[in-house]
């Protein structure tokens, strides 16, 4: 029933028990019309003491405190129930308040333990909120599952596009403290959403930014035929330098956006690594031409792939004499000076050195008379510089040229021991021309 009962009538209420003829005191009317203000008219409720027999002034005093501590009340209220904390308590005396003002202290620490939860803090629990208090803790201790369950799952580099989903908040906690870069893109505007503190980095290049967006758009124009996650890699040249990257590729939703998230690990230490060690298998120290295993590989190459080409063998003449005579030292700059000439050959051609003494030219789209003629031009070449630089002893070479035209019958060793004879054939011959000449 409402303060003005069924009929709305305040004197029927305000003169329970009296005769409706009997006299109601005025200040009694006064009190009563101020107390329906504060309840239903609180902005307009205001009582003058003076109109007030002296009867009731004290009981008008303690009206108008109640109405105070009612107004401070019913502000914390409404300023609780629209979420706001920052308003001032109503005073310490105000009793009618008490339990409005422990909640908002609860509800103080609980925003705090939120943002604790927020920096990642799941260690947080409430007890005194009753059912809630329950459904808070499952939420918490659900949240550190999953961030676990998230960084096992980032470690092992699988199963990533499901803990991504459960969380896009998680995410970003977790990702801002790992190695790789994590880019969140649009699938339907192609915009970043989320870009982790190592991936911040790239927007130090303007032109690296440009070319990965680039390069992510294309990649995301081709995810759109598939859900499932996907890796690749990228390769970004700038400053004469290269850099590598693996990428692995997982769909998600994020925050209603259907997106991709790149995970990108810079791998150009590994590729150098890798690079080397090629190296190293394949180079010889000396001259840092390929070696034997490098000249076999492609020879192997070019024949099972039915491609002409020719094969020439070179042989430095009288480098064991020059060791001999001169020391290992001079011997190897015997060596490098070869290797300097037969280098002119063709920028296409292999060169290879697989001996002490002994070269492999590998050339393709080259016939035998036309890698002759070039071939004794640089043994002339090489020749003149004995002029030129006066050395102590003649530098020289003698090869032999075979061509592969694609026979299938032939195999690798024939064409070795083809060329190897022809080199000695042209060797036996110079030989013989220098001692008739000398006669």
């Amino acid at each position: 029933m409402s303060l003005y009962g069924e009929n709305h009538s305040v004197k029927k209420i305000t003169l329970r028990g009296r005769k409706e003829s009997e006299a109601v005191d005025p200040s009694a009317k006064i009190l009563f019309d101020y107390m329906c203000d504060i309840i239903y008219n609180p902005d307009h409720a205001d009582l003058e003491l003076d109109s007030l027999g002296s009867d009731f002034r004290e009981l008008g005093k303690g009206m108008q405190y109640f109405a105070g501590c009612l107004r401070e009340t019913q502000t914390l209220a409404k300023a609780l129930s629209q979420g706001r904390l920052d308003i001032t308590l109503p005073a310490p005396e105000n009793e009618i308040a008490a339990p409005l003002k422990a909640l908002h202290a609860k509800m103080k620490h609980l925003t705090w333990q939120a943002q604790q939860i927020a920096r990642g803090d799941y260690s947080q629990r409430v007890d005194f909120m009753g059912e809630f208090s329950q459904a808070f803790n499952t939420m918490t201790e659900q949240l550190e599952c999953r961030r676990a369950k998230l960084l096992d799952e980032i470690e092992k580099g699988s199963s990533k596009t499901k803990a991504l989903e459960q969380n896009n908040s998680l995410l970003e906690a977790i990702t801002g403290k790992i190695s790789q870069w994590i880019i969140v893109m649009s699938l339907t505007s192609f915009e970043w959403l989320y870009t982790n503190h190592k991936a911040e980095d790239i927007l130090c290049s303007p032109l690296f930014e440009s070319t990965i967006r680039l390069w992510m758009r294309n990649q995301a124009e081709a995810f759109s035929d598939t859900e499932q996650p996907c890796s690749t890699e990228l390769q970004f040249s700038h400053d004469s330098a290269t850099q590598y990257f693996s990428v692995e590729i997982y769909p998600l939703s994020w925050h209603e956006h259907n997106a991709l998230v790149f995970m990108l690990s810079d791998v150009s230490s590994e590729r150098e690594h890798l690079y080397n060690l090629h190296n190293a298998a394949y180079t010889d120290m000396l001259t840092k031409l390929y070696n034997r295993s490098y000249a076999m590989k492609v020879l192997d190459e070019w024949m099972s792939g039915k491609k002409p080409f020719i094969l020439s063998f070179v042989d430095i003449d009288n480098l064991k004499f020059v060791n001999d005579r001169f020391g290992h030292w001079e011997g190897d700059k015997y060596i490098l000076a070869v290797a300097e000439v037969l280098s002119e050959f063709s920028p296409e051609a292999v060169l290879c050195r697989i001996g002490g003494d002994e070269f492999m030219l590998l050339a393709q789209n080259w016939r035998c008379k036309s890698a002759e003629k070039q071939m004794e031009a640089l043994r002339t070449k090489l020749i003149n510089r004995n002029i030129v630089e006066g050395n102590c002893y003649e530098h020289s070479i003698s090869y032999g040229i075979i061509e592969y035209n694609g026979d299938k019958d032939m195999k690798v060793h024939d064409l070795l021991s083809i060329a190897d004879e022809k080199m000695y054939e042209y060797k036996r011959a110079y030989k013989m021309k220098n001692k008739i000449n000398v006669n």
